[in-house]
């Protein structure tokens, strides 16, 4: 049975993607930073395209698409064709195969994780490869112990959003202590929001410029607005600090990963009982079961770890080659949860969990003649 074959026994419909999407998704949802590494052009009519820099997005584009129809109750799409990226390493195409499965309105529960986990684990196996390095992350860890700790609105929302940036919380926190992050919304203090807005209307008529990425001007007036609100001075404690810090860097094997971050819970006053922490606990036990012992020996547990995939919200795990320098560039198998990605494609229309994992075949094959 090959990897593929090992996919479709999961069940549900085999499916075929769009190779171009609106190019404003991808960018939408990672910010300009991405444009470097996907493959873009634009038609006779100025509209701007990108062929698929993986199948999830298409994919996930064809579950709203039959939710609004009248689609409901559990899915499971899996498909096998052609990606294109921009490499980030020379020896890498920028054409490549994936084979992959997405499972759309499952039960949120870690045993629906855990048998992703060890689905696409069977799938390395099919392909000869019966070993490997897995890294994994809960994007929900860090918001979670964030919203328990009752911050101010504007430095818990501020917080969030930083996690998901390379340095950002560190520049968030930074910007806190030394009082620069109340400076503009010192200046827009007193007025409603109503009026924030025109002033950054202004601006952006002035200016020419207009945002893109990740924040809408409706966003950009949001977060000036609680500024403006927001008491003027340190928002947290020196122990908050330090607590969100140590969270923030936390590396740890994957079965000891739960009991650091219940650690660090303590250390800030909340308890170890919190749902994200119960739920990486849990997790881990289930993938200990489900999965082989030969894709979780030495597996680590990184806070920050999964931040690049900028549409998954919780769990999410990656398979390189034991040994492998270059392994966090080039796994050859991924995959993780993204159940608010859904909900923000539609517009709010579609609400539906999921969640997905692919291979990577040319990886799987190098990583196979490797160990022969």
């Amino acid at each position: 049975m090959s990897a593929y074959d090992t996919i479709a026994a999961v069940g549900g419909e085999r499916v075929i993607p769009d190779t171009v999407l609106p190019a404003s998704i991808p960018l939408e949802l990672s910010g300009e930073v991405v444009r470097g590494r996907i493959c873009t052009f634009v038609d006779d009519g100025g509209q701007e395209w990108a062929l698929r820099p993986d199948l999830t997005l298409p994919v996930a584009l064809m579950e709203i698409a039959g939710r609004q129809e009248g689609l409901s109750g559990e899915t499971r799409r899996y498909y096998r064709g052609p990606v294109f990226r921009m490499p980030s390493l020379e020896t890498e195409p920028l054409e490549f195969e994936q084979i992959g499965l997405e499972r759309f309105g499952a039960e949120r529960d870690v045993s629906v994780d855990a048998e992703l986990y060890a689905t696409i684990c069977a799938a390395c196996a099919a392909a000869a490869v019966s070993a490997g390095q897995s890294t994994f992350g809960d994007l929900a860890v860090f918001p979670s112990l964030v919203d328990a700790l009752d911050l101010p609105p504007d430095v818990a929302s501020g917080l969030k959003r930083a996690f998901r940036q390379e340095g950002g919380v560190k520049a968030f926190l930074d910007a806190e202590t030394n009082g620069t992050a109340a400076g503009l919304g010192r200046r827009f203090a007193g007025m409603s929001k109503q009026e924030i807005a025109a002033a950054v209307d202004d601006v952006f008529a002035m200016t020419g410029i207009r945002p893109v990425g990740e924040r809408s001007t409706d966003e950009i007036v949001e977060r000036l607005a609680e500024r403006a609100a927001a008491p003027i001075g340190d928002s947290l404690t020196v122990e908050q600090r330090a607590g969100l810090e140590g969270l923030l860097a936390l590396e740890s094997p994957l079965d000891e990963a739960a009991d650091r971050v219940a650690d660090i819970a303590a250390s800030l006053g909340l308890s170890a009982d919190l749902p994200a922490i119960t739920d990486l606990q849990h997790r881990t036990d289930a993938i200990a079961k489900a999965a082989p012992a030969a894709f979780l020996k030495d597996a680590r547990f990184l806070t920050q770890f999964g931040r690049r995939f900028t549409y998954y919200d919780g769990f999410v795990f990656e398979i390189s080659r034991i040994g492998d320098a270059q392994g966090a560039r080039r796994p050859f198998a991924s995959g993780g949860r993204y159940d608010s990605l859904l909900m923000g494609l539609s517009g709010g229309d579609v609400d539906a969990t999921a969640l997905g994992g692919v291979v990577v075949p040319h990886r799987l094959r190098a990583a196979a003649e490797a160990v022969s």
